[in-house]
């Protein structure tokens, strides 16, 4: 259930005053309204009574307005005018207590006697809507909104909105449609909650450019993390990733982006977008602030990004940290891979070793042959003998480990003839 529409206290209590002009002015009225044939005069004793609630009304003393008025409800023999101003009349006094459920019986009996004047019977249907709408009756809120809007010569902005939203809550989202963009074109500046229905409108409606143009008015106008985010979602949609990536860039200077799997995709971005070294700035970001946990995958991510950016120094740390806490040996040799590369060989080795002992290689001859190879470059030649050897056993490395065990005998051969 929906927190009900507050009927606003002074909102009522001009509604009151209004009602006092009202009866003040009957005579004015009906002078006007003589072709309708309708007698817009109450009775002497009921204009009494109704004075005396604007009064309480006045003095926002709506209970005791309700109590004097109620009495009035129960007369069965009422004037058709009389019978429904003490309607609308209580029905208001009841909305303004949040007492929706009576007010909005109320105001429907008034609605029902149908002898008010246009102007009254306008305001009538418009309230009645809003509680309709408040208590998740869509459709009657949906038929009065239509009847209120054929009686309008322009209707506004709100109404407009009012009319979408009802139209959504019942999964009607092409009768919502127009109404959801009147609403937005009406309006003298942006309207958050009407650009808001406006985007979930279009979406539903299958109109992707259109959603991408209020979310971009939303994030321009209110700039939130909620609007940034989905709004490189959508550019993503339509395969505009540089787009893309820079509202998400927004939002993390903005320090919106406060889960991990928003870090993670940000630094993906930069990656498919071949900017490791910004893709590393933002993980490790991520993981200063706690938001992106330091287990194995993250901390892969964030190496292998200091890698593609060169920055092979600075990878060795989380490599390290990610093979140690990885469940196989994979991340061990990716990590003797990166001190090959610089021609660290004890590191090398002491990485490899770690690998094979962890096991649950993908590769394991790889492992070998890489092991074999760090040790034939310290000179260890019979520490690289076996590693080669065990090369062999793998069918992906057996060839390069034959050659290379050929290598250690010319070695062993000249180290002999030393």
């Amino acid at each position: 259930m929906r927190q009900p529409l507050r009927f606003n206290r002074i909102a009522s209590l001009l509604l009151a005053v209004a009602l006092a002009s009202l009866l003040s002015a009957g005579a004015l009225a009906a002078e006007k309204k003589k072709s309708s044939k309708k007698n817009f005069i109450p009775s002497e004793s009921v204009g009494k009574r109704l004075l005396r609630v604007s009064e309480f009304a006045e003095e926002e003393q709506f209970a005791e307005a309700e109590s004097y008025l109620e009495p009035l409800t129960q007369k069965k023999r009422l004037k058709k005018y009389d019978r429904a101003l003490v309607f609308q009349t209580y029905g208001l006094m009841l909305a303004a207590q949040e007492k929706y459920k009576p007010a909005t019986e109320a105001l429907e009996t008034s609605l029902a006697v149908d002898y008010l004047p246009d102007s009254s019977m306008q305001a009538l249907r418009y309230n009645l809507a809003q509680l309709h709408m408040a208590s998740e009756n869509f459709p009657r809120s949906i038929e009065l909104l239509n009847i209120w809007m054929d009686n309008e010569e322009d209707p506004n902005a709100q109404s407009e909105f009012l009319l979408s939203a009802a139209y959504a809550q019942t999964d009607a989202w092409d009768k919502a449609l127009p109404h959801a963009r009147k609403a937005v074109s009406k309006s003298t500046k942006p309207v958050e909650q009407r650009l808001g229905l406006l985007l979930a409108v279009e979406f539903q409606n299958g109109n992707l450019l259109e959603s991408l143009d209020t979310l971009k008015l939303l994030a321009t106008h209110f700039p939130k993390k909620r609007y940034l985010v989905q709004l490189a979602a959508a550019y993503s949609g339509l395969e505009q990733e540089d787009n893309a990536l820079a509202t998400l860039e927004i939002a993390d200077l903005e320090g919106w982006l406060d889960r991990e799997t928003e870090i993670i995709q940000l630094t993906q971005r930069y990656l498919y977008a071949e900017l490791p070294w910004q893709a590393a700035q933002a993980l490790q970001r991520g993981i200063d602030r706690e938001i992106v946990e330091a287990n194995a995958d993250n901390l892969e991510l964030l190496a292998n990004a200091l890698l593609s950016a060169r920055e092979y120094d600075a990878a060795l740390a989380p490599l390290t940290r990610a093979a140690e806490l990885s469940e196989n040996g994979n991340l061990f040799v990716r990590l003797g891979q990166v001190h090959l590369q610089v021609e660290n060989w004890p590191q090398a080795r002491k990485a490899l070793s770690a690998a094979i002992e962890k096991g649950d290689l993908k590769q394991p001859g790889n492992a070998s042959l890489l092991l074999g190879i760090t040790n034939f470059n310290e000179k260890r030649l019979k520490s690289a003998r076996s590693a080669f050897r065990a090369a062999l056993q793998e069918e992906e490395t057996e060839r390069s480990a034959r050659q290379w065990l050929q290598h250690v005998d010319r070695a062993e051969r000249e180290r002999a003839q030393l």
